[in-house]
């Protein structure tokens, strides 16, 4: 799905989505979304001719249609089936939702820099955004990478250009099938020997977090973002602060669960580049209903 017509109707925003009548206002006084957010959620379910309340709890749990299952990767979902009204109003509200554009970090200093795993170009993507960050004058003591063992796919992960970048593509092919990373960790690595980057950042500590697979009924499940942020913690880093690195439009979620797993004395920022031009519109929604599903568990479990 490209996002030109997204991009086409975005002038129209101010006017027409940033502020969303309703015949029956959403509830107000939320304690984790404004009332505003509730409105624009509610107008995306509608958008999408998702039956929904217009109460929190409703309108989570209908967008949970759209998350994947437990066995599926980002790259094996199918996208939604809508008109092309439907994909650019669908857009603009995810947009006022804060799920495409580029965040960046208020404060200038940081204790540590966690950078997400994903697929090779993904990682890559978030370290060049920290590095472009850094030129900026953002600064981090520690970076961590916080990969996994999810076996490479040579197509998604690109595994041969990676491989020509650290040993170069004239090189044998018995090299180059020797230097093939097989895990994400390993990718991890790769990608960051192959990324270009001041010299005083190139001198900082850099760790690669590895968590392991697990057994889940009848298949090997890697592990996601909650069990990569335990297994750092499980090392008891000393407490400080935190710059999240990701990319949109997974921010939200990432953000969500590493502050709920961080322990106390540690404080955090996040940051991620702008959504890509030929994302799918079932990526942006399986990103939201993750990150709306762990807030709610947040709010039920303070309650």
């Amino acid at each position: 799905m490209m996002l030109s017509t997204y991009r086409w109707f975005k002038p129209f925003l101010p006017g027409l989505f940033l502020t969303v009548f309703l015949a029956s206002p959403v509830q107000a006084n939320h304690p984790a979304l404004s009332q505003q957010q509730l409105e624009t959620l509610s107008a995306l379910l509608t958008a999408t001719d998702t039956p929904h309340q217009k109460e929190f709890n409703s309108m989570v749990e209908a967008t949970q249609q759209w998350r994947r299952r437990p066995d599926q990767e980002r790259w094996e979902v199918k996208d939604l089936k809508l008109s092309q009204e439907q994909r650019k109003k669908v857009f603009n509200y995810l947009e006022a939702l804060g799920l495409i554009n580029e965040s960046r970090p208020e404060k200038q200093q940081f204790d540590y820099a966690l950078v997400l795993g994903g697929t090779a170009p993904r990682m890559s993507a978030r370290l060049q955004h920290l590095i472009k960050l850094w030129h900026e004058g953002v600064r981090f003591n520690h970076i961590i990478f916080l990969s996994g063992q999810r076996p490479t796919l040579d197509d998604i992960d690109q595994t041969e250009l990676l491989v020509a970048k650290v040993i170069g593509s004239d090189a044998s092919e018995d090299r180059k099938r020797k230097a093939r990373p097989a895990t994400e960790k390993e990718a991890a690595e790769m990608v960051y020997m192959s990324s270009n980057m001041p010299e005083a950042m190139r001198k900082l500590k850099v760790t690669f977090f590895s968590t392991d697979r697990f057994w889940e009924v009848d298949r090997w499940q890697r592990g996601n973002t909650r069990d990569s942020i335990k297994n750092w913690v499980s090392s008891h880093p000393k407490p400080g602060s935190a710059l999240i690195v990701s990319n949109q439009p997974h921010l939200f979620y990432q953000q969500e669960v590493i502050r709920q797993e961080l322990p106390k004395g540690f404080v955090t920022e996040a940051t991620a580049q702008a959504s890509g031009a030929n994302d799918q519109l079932i990526m942006y929604l399986d990103a939201m209903a993750l990150w709306l599903h762990n807030l709610q568990q947040r709010i039920a479990q303070a309650q």
